[in-house]
């Protein structure tokens, strides 16, 4: 089953878009699948992506930061180091990701820092939060080349700053805001 859904209609147009289809799926261990859809914004539209997912037998999610920001602070909670060292490496992700190099490459989106061996030693942190350690290592590497696809005059960098935030321990209303966007 492809991942597929109904994009909302743009003001001032009187006709729906087609449905779209992922272009790339991720099934993982748990029946989660994330699906990479076609975008159109960014510095490059044809490199631009959207990211959907749909864990077993719920409906299909559009993921925002604050989602993962929260389940790391869960974790966190928990197993202090062990979470530290995970968003050190999601952190380290950010510097080695790069972006869609053109449409071709999108089509493959293939992920090379969400191995099972590279995230072995944070399996524990599996017991807490909401979400599974995998999940959280694709969504940021999918998030990571949507962010690498801003102009270099002006790029984003929400996940980096987040992430650094987070690392920093920065008090909880500085990283909800920046995870959400409205602020700080």
């Amino acid at each position: 089953m492809t991942l597929n859904y109904q994009p909302k209609k743009k003001k001032g147009e009187n006709d729906r878009a087609p449905r779209a289809y992922a272009i790339k799926e991720f099934e993982l261990q748990d029946g989660t699948i994330i699906g990479v859809f076609e975008g159109s914004r960014g510095h490059i539209p044809e490199h631009d992506i959207l990211i959907k997912y749909q864990e077993k037998g719920k409906r299909l999610r559009t993921p925002k930061h604050i989602h993962w920001v929260l389940d790391l602070l869960i974790k966190k909670q928990h197993k202090p180091e062990l979470t530290m060292k995970f968003m050190k490496h999601l952190r380290g992700m950010y510097d080695c990701v790069e972006a869609f190099k053109n449409k071709e490459d999108r089509l493959k989106c293939e992920l090379k820092e969400v191995s099972p061996e590279k995230l072995k030693p944070f399996q524990e942190l599996n017991k807490y939060g909401e979400y599974k350690i995998d999940f959280i290592a694709h969504l940021i590497e999918l998030m990571v080349k949507m962010e690498k696809n801003t102009p270099p005059e002006k790029p984003a960098r929400v996940f980096k700053e987040l992430i650094d935030s987070m690392i920093r321990g920065d008090e909880i209303f500085v990283v909800a805001s920046r995870a959400t966007q409205i602020g700080h």
